[in-house]
C-alpha cells in the first residue's frame, strides 16, 4: 500500500504549498474536510495533477483556505474503503483505505499481491478537528536546511515532484491604431500575468510539443487565422508567433476585439482576447493593450471530443464568429469564418423557430415543419462546418462509432443541434443513419457548454471553464408539480407516474412541488429519511413551466400552489446548485398557449449553469405529457443502469422521432437540449 500526504482542508494555501513542496512522484495527496452537512465521517479528495498544480501555482492568495481554492464540494468527495473492510482484506479495492478518521494508504487491488494488506501510511493523525487557517499541521515537519517537508511516521524523504510547466497566454496588441494600418499581434506564452486581466494560468505537461492557435478578429483583414507556436517546457516564453492585421477604414473611433484560442492534441486549453481602438487620433507609438482577458480551459485529454466548435457573438446582432478544433488530420479554414443572419437576431431567429416547432406537436404537418426548421437552421451554419463536420464524420464511421462534438458558445439560444443532416448538406450519405432523423443532434453525440463566467477573488468560476466528464451519483432529488382545480392548471398525471417511477427505481428524495418544499431544497435546509441535509448530484423536476418574452414576471417553473416561479433569481439565489453541483433534467411541460415561448433553457440553462451546475437538461417547446415521461424514464435507464455517455443516450432519444413514432407527428423526442460534455457518465456509488 503507497502512502499518503493528508492536507487539511481549511488550511492555508500557503502552509499547502510548503507540506507539497518536493514530493515524489508515486507520492499521493489527498485533502481531508469535515462534513459540512453535520456527518462525523471526513470526507476525502484525493488532488490530481492539475489541482495540485493549483495550490503551487503562484496566483493565489497564500493566505486563501485550501477548500476554497479548490472549489470542495460534498459531491466531489471520493469513495474509501475501512482498514477492516472486506474489499481492502481481500486485495480487491483500488483506492484510499481509512481507519477511522486516519488515513492508512493508498491501495492499488492486485490478486496476484503476497501481501494484500496495508503496510504503511502518511497523515496528520488524529481526529479530522479543523486546525486553524494556515496553521502548521501536525505531522508534517519542516527541515530547517532546505525547507522541504518531512513525513511523519518515520518515512523517508520524498523526491522532487514531477512539476507540471505553468503558463500564461501572451496576446500584445495596440491599444490604439490608424483606420486601414497594417499592424502586428504576438501571440506566445508568458511566466507571469499580462497586465489588465485576471489570470488564466495554462498547465502543460514538460514535454516540447507545438500548440496551435486560432485568431477571431472581426472587421479586421488577416491573412490566416491558423498558426503554429512551439512549446519549450524550459522557456516558455521563448517562442512566439507575429500576425499582420489591417484595422478597417473607419471614419470615426471604432473599438475591436481581437481572440486568440489556444489548442493541444485537438482540444481547446485557453483563450485569451484584447480590444484596441480604430481611431483617425492614434498615436504613432501606442502602448500595449491592458483591455481584455483570458480564460483557462481543461478538458481531459483521456476524453477526446471529435469536433468542438466554438461560436462567439459578433459586434452586430445576429453575427457570429466560428472555429473549429479537432484532434484529427483534416482540412481547417485558414480564413475567419463568420456568418450573419438574414434579418434576425439570435433571439428572435430562435424564438420563431421555437415557437414554430411547438405549434405542430401532434399534426400531421409535424414531419414539414421539422424538415423545414432544420434546413433553415441548417441554412445559418457556415459551409465550412459541414466541411470538418463530413471530414472527422467519416474518421469516426471508418472506426465504428458516433463522432463527438461539444458546441461552445456565447448564445444560448440557437438550437444549432436541429441543423438538418439532409444531402445538400452532408453528401455522403453513407454518414448519416438513416433509421434516425435527418438532424445533427440525432446523428452525433452532442453536448453544448457555456463559456466559464467570470473569475471570482477565490479563484472560482462558474460555468466551470469546462463541462464535467464524470458525475458520482448517490442520491437524486424528484420534484413533482400536483396541480388541483383552484390552481387553473392542467394536472400532470403522468409527471406523478413519472415521479414515483424515478423514486421507486433510484436512490431517490420525492419532493412536493410546493413552495415550502421547493424552498427548502434550494436553500439546502431540506432533510432526507435520515434528518440529514439532502445532497443529490441529480435534481430532476417534472411539472409546469412558462416562459414568455412579453411577460417574463411569469417565466419559470411553476409551483404547484403559488404563483411565484422558480426562476433565474430564484435559482442563482440558491445554495443547493452550487453545494451539490448536480446534472439538472428539467422536464417542464409548457403551458399550450400559442402567445407563448419556449426558451426555459435560454434563462434556467444559464441560471443553473452559472450557480454551479455540471450538467442541464430541458425541452425548448410544449412537450406532450406522456412522451415526457418515456424521454426521463428512458434517459435515467441508459445513463444510470447502463453507465452509457449522457451525449449518446440523448442522440438515441432524439432518434425516436422516427424510430418510436412512424407518422413523425411527434416532436418532443426533439426538444431536448443538453449542456454538458458529449462523454459525460454518471458513475452509481454505494452509500454508507
Amino acid at each position: 500500500m503507497d502512502p499518503v500526504i493528508v492536507l487539511d482542508a481549511t488550511m492555508s494555501v500557503g502552509a499547502a504549498r510548503t507540506a507539497v513542496t518536493g514530493l515524489a512522484p508515486t507520492d499521493r495527496v489527498v485533502v481531508r474536510r469535515r462534513d459540512p452537512r453535520g456527518g462525523a465521517t471526513p470526507l476525502w479528495y484525493p488532488l490530481p495533477s492539475d489541482d495540485l498544480a493549483r495550490v503551487l501555482a503562484g496566483d493565489i492568495d497564500p493566505a486563501m483556505p485550501l477548500e476554497v481554492s479548490l472549489d470542495l464540494h460534498e459531491h466531489g468527495a471520493s469513495d474509501n474503503r475501512q482498514l477492516d473492510h472486506p474489499d481492502v482484506t481481500s486485495g480487491r479495492w483500488t483506492g484510499l483505505v481509512v481507519d477511522g478518521s486516519r488515513a492508512v494508504g493508498w491501495m492499488v487491488a492486485d490478486a496476484a499481491a503476497g501481501d494484500r494488506g496495508p503496510t504503511r501510511g502518511i497523515d496528520f493523525g488524529g481526529p479530522a478537528e479543523a486546525p486553524p487557517t494556515g496553521a502548521p499541521q501536525p505531522g508534517m515537519g519542516v527541515n530547517p536546511a532546505d525547507g522541504g517537508p518531512v513525513p511523519a511516521e518515520g518515512g523517508t524523504r520524498p523526491g522532487p515532484l514531477p512539476e507540471l510547466v505553468l503558463a500564461y497566454p501572451r496576446v500584445d496588441v495596440p491599444e490604439s491604431v490608424l483606420p486601414g494600418q497594417t499592424f502586428d499581434v504576438v501571440i506566445g506564452l508568458s511566466r507571469q500575468v499580462q497586465p489588465g486581466v485576471m489570470g488564466a494560468l495554462m498547465r502543460f505537461l514538460p514535454a516540447p510539443t507545438t500548440l496551435t492557435v486560432q485568431l477571431k478578429a472581426e472587421g479586421f483583414e488577416l491573412a490566416s487565422i491558423r498558426h503554429e507556436l512551439p512549446f519549450d517546457p524550459s522557456d516558455v516564453a521563448a517562442n512566439t508567433v507575429t500576425v499582420a492585421l489591417t484595422a478597417p477604414a473607419v471614419t470615426q473611433a471604432w473599438r475591436g476585439r481581437i481572440e486568440v484560442e489556444y489548442s493541444s492534441n485537438g482540444l481547446l486549453i485557453g483563450t485569451a482576447w484584447r480590444e484596441l481602438v480604430v481611431t483617425p487620433g492614434a498615436a504613432e507609438h501606442p502602448a500595449t493593450s491592458t483591455a481584455g482577458g483570458e480564460v483557462a480551459v481543461q478538458l481531459d485529454q483521456r476524453l477526446p471530443i471529435d469536433l468542438t466548435v466554438s461560436i462567439s457573438r459578433g459586434q452586430a446582432d445576429g453575427t457570429f464568429l466560428w472555429t473549429f478544433t479537432t484532434p484529427h488530420p483534416v482540412a481547417l479554414p485558414d480564413e475567419q469564418v463568420i456568418t450573419e443572419l438574414d434579418s434576425d437576431t439570435a433571439e428572435t431567429f430562435a424564438l420563431r423557430k421555437i415557437r414554430e416547432m411547438a405549434k405542430v406537436d401532434g399534426s400531421p404537418t409535424a414531419e414539414l415543419k421539422v424538415n423545414g426548421v432544420a434546413r433553415e437552421i441548417g441554412a445559418q451554419v457556415p459551409l465550412w462546418c459541414w466541411k470538418v463536420l463530413a471530414a472527422v464524420w467519416r474518421i469516426a464511421k471508418d472506426a465504428g462509432r458516433v463522432p463527438t462534438l461539444l458546441i461552445v458558445s456565447q448564445e444560448s439560444l440557437v438550437p444549432w443541434e436541429l441543423a438538418t443532416t439532409d444531402a445538400d448538406y452532408i453528401v455522403d450519405r453513407d454518414l448519416v443513419d438513416a433509421e434516425a432523423p435527418q438532424i445533427l443532434g440525432a446523428q452525433w453525440a452532442v453536448g453544448r457548454w457555456r463559456p466559464a463566467g467570470p473569475e471570482t477573488p477565490s479563484g472560482v468560476r462558474r460555468p466551470t471553464t469546462t463541462p464535467a466528464e464524470a458525475l458520482p451519483l448517490t442520491t437524486l432529488v424528484v420534484v413533482v408539480g400536483q396541480y388541483t382545480p383552484e390552481s387553473r392548471l392542467k394536472p400532470l398525471e403522468q409527471a406523478i407516474a413519472e415521479g414515483r417511477q424515478l423514486t421507486d427505481s433510484y436512490p431517490a428524495k420525492w419532493v412536493d412541488g410546493t413552495d415550502d418544499q421547493v424552498a427548502s431544497l434550494l436553500l439546502g435546509t431540506l432533510k432526507d429519511d435520515r434528518g440529514e441535509a439532502v445532497d443529490a448530484q441529480v435534481l430532476h423536476v417534472a411539472a409546469h413551466g412558462e416562459v414568455d418574452p412579453d411577460r417574463p414576471i411569469s417565466d419559470g417553473v411553476i409551483l404547484s400552489n403559488s404563483a411565484v416561479r422558480i426562476d433565474e433569481s430564484i435559482v442563482s439565489g440558491s445554495p443547493f446548485t452550487r453545494t451539490s453541483a448536480p446534472l439538472v433534467f428539467l422536464n417542464c411541460c409548457q403551458l399550450g398557449s400559442p402567445t407563448t415561448g419556449a426558451l426555459i433553457e435560454g434563462g434556467l440553462a444559464a441560471a443553473f449553469l452559472t450557480s454551479g451546475a455540471r450538467a442541464f437538461i430541458a425541452p425548448l417547446w410544449n412537450v406532450n405529457d406522456g412522451i415526457a415521461k418515456d424521454t426521463a424514464l428512458a434517459f435515467y435507464d441508459q445513463a444510470i443502469n447502463a453507465g452509457r455517455p449522457v451525449g449518446e443516450v440523448m442522440r438515441e432519444l432524439r432518434a425516436r422521432y422516427t424510430t418510436a413514432f412512424p407518422k413523425r407527428d411527434q416532436t418532443t423526442p426533439l426538444a431536448y437540449a443538453y449542456y454538458g460534455h458529449p462523454a459525460l457518465v454518471l458513475t452509481r456509488q454505494e452509500t454508507t
